[in-house]
């Protein structure tokens, strides 16, 4: 880290697994906001729901991709 601060995270820092999980819950925050939104507007709210899953799903799916892509 170049920077004085040392709270500040440098990119390289971040493991892959940290930006799987970071994928995955901005995927399942998607969900819960599209559940919330079906009372009110069912076709976008199950859109929104179908968006969230496969954002959260392909998350992990594209990290073990990475891993055999790597050899590891």
């Amino acid at each position: 880290m170049s920077s004085s601060d040392p709270y500040s995270v440098d990119p390289a820092d971040i493991e892959p697994i940290g930006a799987t999980i970071a994928v995955a819950f901005t995927g399942a925050a998607i969900g819960l906001v599209g559940a919330a939104v079906s009372f009110v507007a069912v076709d976008f709210g199950v859109a929104l729901v179908g968006v969230g899953v496969v954002v959260a799903l392909s998350s992990p799916l594209a990290y073990v991709r990475m891993k055999r892509l790597r050899g590891e």
